[in-house]
């Protein structure tokens, strides 16, 4: 059997991430995105293949009038998610729900830990495809949000140091205890002179989106 091809890897990590309402681009966008990098996909101008719509993307296109809104629509979606019952976050709620009847398709209970499960696995796929055939393939992945922060830093060295997988979890108690042995001040807003410092950014791989 054929391995699963380079545009349908990419193709279900962009569907993905833009079903994601904690993600700010839309799927044209990611496309667009994609042409300035090295990754060579021939994009089909015609998908036949229903998919789920999200209430953001709803949201996104009865709104967006150029890519220079992105940032401030996110702001403004951000607010408006954060009072789910009010009446016009569940406008967009209907609205994707409505287009995906008309698609035939069952409207999604919109379960956020299936798909932060499904997006970190495609987040994943894009990484490495991004690394094939460079000096970084054989890093580690952080697939993580907040890449800079002393906290996130200090956990993945810490789990290096441990010889454990990025994939690995440590206990809120051994954490705790780690902290101290280490002297870890959470206090601090910088890494300088930390052995963690910047540890993602030089050790690891990462999408920072």
């Amino acid at each position: 059997m054929p391995g699963t091809s380079t545009y349908t890897k990419t193709l279900a990590i962009i569907t993905a991430l833009c079903q994601n309402e904690d993600f700010k681009y839309t799927e044209e966008e990611m496309w667009e995105f994609l042409k300035n990098t090295d990754i060579k996909i021939k994009q089909p101008s015609i998908s036949t293949k229903p998919r789920h719509t999200s209430a953001y993307s709803m949201f996104m296109k009865e709104n967006k009038k150029g890519m220079d809104d992105t940032t401030v629509l996110a702001a403004n979606w951000a607010n408006l998610k954060s009072t789910p019952d009010s009446e016009e976050y569940l406008r967009y709620v209907n609205m994707a729900q409505d287009k995906d009847r008309a698609n035939g398709l069952e409207p999604s209970t919109g379960s956020k830990a299936q798909s932060q499960s499904v997006e970190k696995k495609l987040l994943i796929e894009l990484i490495k495809t991004r690394t094939i055939g460079t000096p970084d393939a054989d890093k580690p992945i952080f697939t993580g949000k907040k890449l800079d922060t002393p906290i996130n830093c200090y956990k993945e060295w810490k789990k290096s140091q441990l010889g454990l997988s990025t994939t690995d979890t440590i206990s809120r108690k051994d954490l705790e205890q780690y902290k101290l042995d280490d002297n870890f001040d959470i206090s601090k807003k910088s890494m300088e002179g930390d052995d963690w410092d910047s540890y993602i950014r030089n050790h690891m791989i990462f999408a920072d989106i």
